[in-house]
């Protein structure tokens, strides 16, 4: 009787169907120039925990406490040093996603990296016209020149220009002349269409109609390698306040990424 059953369990275990498996979403979220990970991206990040997704929000070398103290590329350390956060804590797939210059940098890390699960830019600043502005134009010409004399890694001051509740205004940055210029040399990664010309996985794109910073779709997401996921979403709201009025478009993004195959 007991080999009789064994084998009936034998034989279920052939014919019914592997139980799905699920995907748990751990998402990395960059929050803006100057900013910190307790402001702006707050409620959008607390919006995907309450969905179930792991959330993670490294200070990033752009924000008011670090400033520029490490090139664009090399601060992408810190958003691998979140993605190891996340898979210790179950995360079987990963999402980078940030608003202005961390919609920025969530594009950098995604032209850089293969094996992602999406990427979300909320924002994403500054675009191309930046290196034009006339403060950051003149410093990034100092910047090379100082390069071009040695001194390339000593600490300067450089005027930079940054988007507020009121639009772009101009601050002042201390850093090496080599950081500076990797954040304002359009060609290199700074540049974000080149950045999403580069993609490797689907995107969320958002724009809010009432923010200047943004490029037109044409020249940003329009260039973004095709993939049935990809989405582009224009909201009513400014550059600020986009993360929360985009709330819960991205968690169902990010729910129709889980249940994709």
């Amino acid at each position: 009787m007991k080999r009789a059953f064994l084998v009936l369990g034998l034989l279920l275990a052939l014919i019914m169907p592997a139980p799905a498996q699920t995907t748990k979403l751990g998402i990395v979220m960059m929050h803006g120039k100057q900013g910190r990970p307790d402001f702006g991206i707050v409620q959008i990040a607390q919006q995907m925990e309450k969905a179930g997704f792991l959330v993670e929000r490294p200070m990033m070398c752009w924000s008011g406490s670090r400033i520029y103290d490490r090139a664009l590329l090399d601060c992408m350390a810190d958003v691998d040093a979140a993605i190891v956060r996340l898979r210790k804590r179950g995360a079987t797939a990963i999402v980078v996603g940030g608003h202005s210059l961390g919609g920025l940098g969530a594009l950098v890390y995604g032209s850089q990296h293969d094996g992602l699960a999406g990427i979300i830019a909320l924002a994403p600043a500054p675009g191309p016209r930046y290196a034009s502005n006339p403060a950051v134009a003149a410093s990034t010409q100092r910047a090379r020149a100082l390069i071009a004399a040695g001194h390339g890694d000593d600490k300067a001051t450089f005027d930079d220009s940054n988007t507020g509740p009121r639009g772009a205004v101009t601050i002042q940055v201390r850093t090496t002349p080599n950081i500076f210029v990797s954040f304002t040399d359009m060609s290199g990664p700074a540049n974000l269409v080149a950045d999403a010309a580069a993609l490797k996985a689907p995107v969320l794109w958002v724009s809010g109609t009432a923010d200047p910073s943004q490029l037109p779709r044409d020249a940003g997401f329009d260039r973004v390698p095709a993939n049935p996921l990809n989405r582009y979403l224009q909201i009513a709201a400014g550059h600020m306040d986009t993360p929360d009025a985009a709330a819960p478009a991205v968690v169902a993004w990010l729910r129709e990424l889980a249940a994709a195959p």
